[in-house]
């Protein structure tokens, strides 16, 4: 064993052999530790790595390997670094449940006989969205000292001439990363779907279950709109700055689009219906295409893991953004324009208390206790809500729930993965409520088949990214994009900044609801 000392880090080197994975785990300890990181942070990559280094062993790495292990934190992120020489090695086995479940976290590259494996054990989600909080207070700042110095028609030409045009390009940037990533999300999760469905009975009765709750989410949805409508419609400035439309999406134009005349035009025009029925029709084709299915499915692991990458590259920039977007209504309508925002956020939040009423009357009539349920929640959201992703907090929803509700693991942790993949309640509730928010801001008047368009839309687009970087953003300008409505651009970045999170806790408590009522079932 040897410790180095590179870029003032400790980088530990060990042969790959039983005896070095006590002087791996001390190393860990030490160096997380120095992270003040949580102790169910800890033991996943004890797992991880304990698991990789049993996995390289059973791939025929012998001990003369020498692997060498560096902690690092760049972005918000911990990470742990394995670097070692020798033939191409696959990270990810069926065997190793760990590393299945994390699979997300996991990032392998190959080059001239070296390889490296990045396992992400922390994602500083909470970093982020202080970051942009920071932003808020900076605009804010920056109205207050132009409003005394800076006429009101100079503001308005700084708006128009310089910061809108920036919204736009950032918005430009996302969609044009966010249509491959929910092409490639569509097939990733439809795929993932289909394989898990067909292992067994339990998982395609999952499925079914999962998409009939997405849908009465929507339709809760739907239901809380109506309250919020006679709220919102009583208040004037930002609300009611927008003319109304007779409309701006018609169902003719919609089904012309559907077949379009290049494979690549949907990402031109960022059309969602063509990449959605092309996902579906990839789907079908992929799932009887035999012995090619497993070649084809890398390839749609490796174009999502791409464009999910360089859809997280693209998020760093939204603290930036964020600070243009909220100066944007601070200097065309004042400070009273930013409590309006603030309160229609809260108004959105006011939805989720209905899907707390739903999860509580499925946990009711699922025959689930719920009291002790509701007694062990708080620790578990707290965690979600630090880990802020469905996928990475597995392990430890799985390890939490097991040892306070007496779950059984192994049944619990497989149903959790299943439903990880395919829960789409937070996204459905959350960009229908959207959705509608953006129709009332635009005074548009929808008919029915216009409405069930939309939630077509919303059903598909949740499907295609319960877990990608980002959802509420892509969805939201989609919509945006369907309505013709350049102008509430702005709207998309405060949407996903107050709501990204509260997506994902919903998600998650759909999972753990489901997953209880399947174990209540199994006593």
């Amino acid at each position: 064993m040897r410790k180095n000392r590179r870029n003032k880090k400790e980088t530990l080197e060990v042969f790959l052999k039983k005896e070095s994975f006590a002087s791996v785990d001390e190393y860990i300890k030490e160096e997380i530790n120095s992270y003040e990181a949580s102790r169910e942070i800890l033991d996943d990559a004890l797992g991880m790595i304990n698991a990789l280094m049993e996995n390289m062993i059973n791939q025929g790495f012998t001990a003369e390997t020498v692997i060498s292990l560096k902690v690092l934190k760049s972005f918000g992120e911990i990470k742990v670094r394995i670097d070692f020489f020798g033939k191409p090695y696959d990270p990810i086995s069926d065997e190793e449940t760990i590393l299945k479940d994390n699979e997300e976290n996991i990032y392998y590259k190959y080059r001239s006989g070296h390889n490296t494996v990045n396992l992400i054990v922390k994602r500083s989600y909470n970093l982020s969205f202080m970051r942009c909080f920071g932003s808020i207070v900076l605009a804010v700042l920056t109205y207050l000292i132009l409003n005394p110095f800076v006429t009101v028609e100079t503001q308005l030409k700084i708006e128009e001439v310089f910061i809108y045009p920036l919204v736009k390009m950032f918005s430009n940037a996302i969609l044009m990363v966010g249509g491959p990533v929910t092409l490639f999300s569509l097939l990733k999760n439809l795929s993932d779907t289909y394989i898990e469905a067909e292992k067994t009975s339990s998982g395609r009765k999952l499925q079914i279950k999962t998409y009939i709750t997405s849908f009465i989410s929507i339709l809760i949805a739907i239901l809380t709109y109506f309250i919020l409508y006679f709220i919102l419609n009583s208040h004037a400035g930002y609300l009611s700055a927008y003319p109304n439309r007779e409309g701006s999406m018609f169902v003719s134009d919609i089904v012309q689009s559907l077949i379009p005349s290049s494979i690549v035009e949907p990402f031109i025009s960022y059309n969602p219906f063509p990449m959605i029925l092309a996902a579906l029709l990839t789907t079908y084709s992929l799932c009887s295409v035999g012995k090619y299915f497993g070649f084809f499915k890398r390839i749609i692991d490796a174009g999502y893991a791409l464009f999910s990458r360089m859809m997280n590259i693209v998020m760093y920039a939204m603290p930036v953004f964020c600070y243009l977007s909220f100066l944007t209504p601070l200097l065309a309508g004042g400070l009273e324009d930013l409590v309006l925002i603030f309160e229609m956020v809260l108004l959105v939040y006011s939805t989720l208390i209905s899907m707390a009423i739903f999860y509580l009357v499925r946990l009711k009539i699922g025959g689930v206790k719920i009291r002790p349920f509701l007694k062990g929640l708080p620790k578990l959201l707290r965690e979600n809500l630090r880990i802020n992703s469905a996928i990475d907090a597995i392990p430890f929803n799985a390890r939490y729930c097991c040892k306070t509700y007496g779950y059984n693991k192994k049944r619990f942790s497989q149903n959790l993965r299943i439903l990880s993949q395919i829960n789409l309640d937070g996204n459905c509730c959350l960009l229908m409520i959207d959705a509608l928010i953006l129709i009332l801001l635009l005074g548009v008047r929808v008919p029915w088949y216009e409405m069930a368009v939309i939630i077509f839309l919303v059903f598909f687009l949740s499907l295609g990214a319960p877990n990608q970087p980002g959802t509420i953003l892509i969805g939201t300008l989609i919509i945006i994009y369907m309505l013709k409505a350049d102008e509430l651009i702005s709207m998309a970045i405060y949407l996903e900044l107050f709501l990204g999170a509260s997506q994902n806790m919903v998600n998650v408590m759909g999972d753990i609801v489901t997953a209880a009522i399947e174990e209540q079932k199994s006593a």
